[in-house]
């Protein structure tokens, strides 16, 4: 099936989606390479971001929820504006619109995966699921894809080869990390990396 000329609809898009989920490079053609295609992609994020924020204030309304919730901000726009950055210097900016885009919708991919993992350890082995090491499990596979992802857009997003890709996926890797230190040096001493490795089973795990 061929995707509709000029700004694509959601039906368009989760084609887009799920082909480049399986690694299936014409996903790509799904997205618009346009101002209006980024900023569509854009919206369900900061809106989520949005409502996240207000509830996670209202629950705890206090500097580190604050900073939490500017740092999950930075998490979504810093990429962005790095890429873009890269992109321009290796003549590749005319590709970023359709790049970015794709980029930010495939990553709600990544919570699926996670709940697939979930699902088929609940059915192999129930009982690890509530362990610390079922958490892991999870957590790493949906970071690995994460990962797997971000490599494989930047190259066919932007038509790059593989040593390329892998430097922007590092440089991406390295302002998060440089981000999240910052934050946990500076009050109210934020630290990301406890909110990522809230696995479940952590506490029980503790105990023994």
């Amino acid at each position: 099936m061929t995707p509709r000329s000029g700004p694509t609809g959601f039906g368009n898009i989760l084609r887009g989606m799920l082909l480049l989920g399986r690694g299936r490079v014409a996903g790509l053609a799904y997205f618009g390479n346009t101002r209006d295609a980024v900023l569509t992609a854009l919206a369900p994020r900061i809106a989520l971001w949005l409502v996240g924020g207000l509830l996670t204030m209202l629950h705890a309304p206090d500097a580190t929820s604050v900073t939490r919730w500017l740092f999950s901000l930075c998490m979504i726009l810093l990429p962005a504006v790095l890429t873009h950055a890269l992109a321009q210097r290796w003549q590749r900016g005319g590709l970023w619109y359709r790049y970015i885009a794709a980029a930010w919708w495939t990553d709600w991919l990544s919570p699926f995966v996670m709940l697939a993992v979930a699902l088929l350890i609940a059915l192999g082995s129930p009982a690890l699921l509530e362990t610390f090491y079922g958490g892991l499990i999870i957590n790493g596979v949906g970071f690995a894809y994460s990962l797997w992802m971000t490599w494989f857009i930047a190259r066919i997003g932007l038509g790059l080869g593989v040593g390329r890709a892998m430097l922007l996926l590092g440089a991406v890797l390295l302002s998060l990390a440089v981000m999240a230190e910052i934050t946990a040096l500076l009050p109210p001493h934020y630290v990301p990396w406890h909110d990522f490795m809230a696995l479940p089973g952590a506490t029980s795990t503790a105990k023994h």
